[in-house]
């Protein structure tokens, strides 16, 4: 039997969300904490498959994943209790053999939390330029013979709890490091190295790439899917930090916050200024 998951993990200690060998991985946490339950014996029985890979240092909120058991009753009850404490289930349904995370997620959407203060309304007047369906090239990490085109349904940019900038963006399907190249050309308009209209010409010129924003503020927040999950059991550490939204919902940006605390000069020098006032990488 077929067994779809909603799935949340936080990316700081995971080399990606696919395995990888002699790498801690997403899949090889799931797929050990399986074979451990005894759902399967091996990570090719597992047929482990996700709606979307996520990078080095990438954090999801609600993802979606896939596996094959013959023990779905205990994979339900009790999976939660073999992952460790930085992947989490919030809920299980059964599915059909011909079920595929990646083509049944109508939507897709990611949130980047930047770790600093930057004006909101500029980045809000760029990120509205996002919306619709175009050449996304210039924002991503492009793979021979992938289609560069994509429709962003959202694309909105808001001041977080912490007073700084949350982008909020949402399309069926992305491009590899495409929503890392919006959120770094979205900085460089909220730190003011760059206008709005900056967006305008990366989705008209396919002949220069944005440098992405770092990978520890994005965050996979959520997939739409025609499915309903039974509601899974939570470790209790893990269903202490799921009650506190900002924990579970955002990637880990303590560093940062002590960088800008104790040296704040080092940081924007460092991490911001040096990295994003070269805005174009040559390609």
């Amino acid at each position: 039997m077929k067994l779809a998951f909603l799935a949340g993990y936080r990316g700081q200690n995971f080399a990606g969300s696919q395995y990888q060998p002699d790498k801690r991985t997403v899949e090889g946490e799931f797929v050990a904490g399986g074979i451990e339950l005894g759902l399967f014996a091996d990570a090719k029985e597992a047929h482990f498959r996700t709606a979307g890979r996520t990078d080095k240092g990438v954090s999801a909120r609600k993802q979606l994943f896939s596996i094959t058991t013959d023990k779905p009753e205990l994979a339900v009850e009790a999976l939660n209790f073999h992952l460790p404490d930085d992947i989490w289930c919030i809920g299980a349904a059964e599915v059909d053999d011909e079920f595929y995370p990646r083509y049944a997620a109508r939507e897709r959407s990611y949130r980047y939390y930047f770790p600093y203060p930057a004006d909101v309304s500029r980045m809000q007047d760029a990120a509205s330029r996002l919306v619709g369906t175009h050449n996304f090239s210039g924002f991503a990490k492009m793979e021979a013979g992938r289609d560069p085109v994509r429709t962003v349904t959202r694309a909105e940019v808001f001041e977080g709890a912490d007073g700084c900038p949350v982008f909020e963006v949402a399309a069926k399907s992305f491009l590899w490091n495409m929503v890392r190249g919006m959120a770094g050309a979205l900085q460089t308009v909220g730190l003011g190295l760059a206008e709005p209209e900056i967006i305008d010409d990366l989705l008209t010129s396919q002949k220069d790439r944005v440098h992405p924003a770092p990978a520890e503020g994005l965050i996979f927040w959520d997939v739409v899917c025609d499915l309903s999950f039974t509601p899974m059991r939570q470790k209790r550490e893990v269903k202490r930090s799921l009650a506190r939204e900002a924990v579970c919902a955002r990637a880990d940006m303590h560093t940062a916050e002590a960088l800008l605390e104790d040296e704040p000069d080092a940081f924007w020098k460092k991490k911001v200024i040096r990295g994003y006032s070269t805005l174009i990488k040559k390609t």
